[in-house]
């Protein structure tokens, strides 16, 4: 990487670097989710503020190619063997990640633990079509 390109990429806020690299990746997921397997949501997804309402947040993985957002997007990564990082926009800029635990209930949910920053919650899925999947959250 050539001198004045490093020094460009010192300046530009940590979430629009992330943003664009993650666009460099094809989005290879599928449009529909099995049913039941919860486990297919692995991977980074980002809020869509524009597509949610009151009670339903609407979410695409991190691929897709988002508008520009000052301050960045929040979101969550779902990890193998129960990992999850969710990721809020910090007060200067850029994203704050919070390290937690995600599980699947009986019910199908998915009930995410953060040991500093409770309470926790849990997330239902109510639908994954296009490439959107929209959850509603409840608090335990």
């Amino acid at each position: 990487m050539s001198f004045a390109a490093s020094k460009l990429l010192r300046g530009l806020p940590v979430s629009w670097l992330l943003l664009v690299a993650c666009h460099s990746a094809a989005d290879r997921h599928s449009a529909e989710l099995p049913t039941g397997e919860l486990a297919a949501l692995q991977g980074t997804w980002l809020l869509v503020p524009e597509a949610s309402r009151a009670d339903t947040l609407a979410y695409r993985r991190n691929t897709y190619r988002f508008r520009y957002r000052p301050g960045g997007r929040p979101g969550f990564w779902l990890g193998p063997a129960g990992r999850f990082i969710r990721y809020d926009v910090a007060s200067g800029g850029g994203l704050l990640a919070q390290e937690g635990n995600w599980s699947e209930t009986s019910s199908g949910r998915l009930r995410i633990q953060l040991p500093e920053a409770p309470p926790n919650y849990e997330l239902a899925v109510l639908a994954y079509q296009k490439g959107v999947l929209k959850l509603r959250r409840y608090p335990l």
